[in-house]
């Protein structure tokens, strides 16, 4: 499975990190190639997140593969974006072709302003609740979840709780057994609750 997941600037370092360490960590720790993971951005210039950290993007959006999943981390840079219609334009049209996207943190405005929350629960980092609300008033918050499972479109509360989310989303695709490896491999207390 193709795991793509969109980077800009100013995006939580930990939102994208995390998930790509669980479904990587996923192949490392079982020889295995259950999903090819990577990065992509509007443009593949390097991408600095709100932590300082510079990243090359594998692909820009023109280019990317369809991904099977699609991941939208959060961060500050994430008010900005919702006002870039190209990239959100192209992040729809990838949408349609997933089968699994999920948000991370305060990358829960994407789907919001996109519609795909619409009737749909969501959780996000405590301070952005309001924030997606307006942008999304049909949706359902779930401020005491850590994620939300809608069937293709996922969400997941502040930073490390993406984490979380990752693990859930490998079980629900490659069972039990492998999640709980993985888990171990990375040394993290994995959970099964969503709250």
């Amino acid at each position: 499975m193709k795991v793509a997941i969109f980077i800009f600037p100013d995006v939580e370092t930990l939102d994208f990190c995390g998930p790509l360490e669980v479904f990587s960590a996923a192949n490392i720790s079982h020889e295995a190639d259950f999903f090819e993971v990577f990065t992509f951005a509007e443009t593949t210039a390097p991408v600095r997140s709100i932590n300082g950290l510079n990243v090359i993007p594998d692909y820009d959006i023109h280019t990317v593969p369809q991904p099977d999943i699609l991941i939208i981390p959060g961060g500050n840079g994430t008010r900005q974006l919702i006002e870039n219609e190209a990239v959100m334009g192209i992040l729809g049209k990838l949408y349609e072709g997933t089968e699994y996207t999920f948000s991370v943190c305060s990358g829960a405005r994407i789907p919001a302003v996109l519609g795909w929350l619409n009737g749909k629960t969501f959780t996000t980092h405590h301070l952005v609740f309001d924030d997606v609300q307006k942008l999304a008033p049909k949706a359902v918050a779930e401020p005491n979840n850590r994620f939300t499972d809608n069937g293709k479109i996922l969400t997941s509360a502040g930073v490390a709780a993406g984490i979380d989310l990752s693990f859930y989303l490998l079980e629900k695709i490659k069972g039990k057994a492998i999640a709980t490896a993985t888990a171990r491999y990375m040394e993290y207390p994995l959970t099964h609750s969503r709250s």
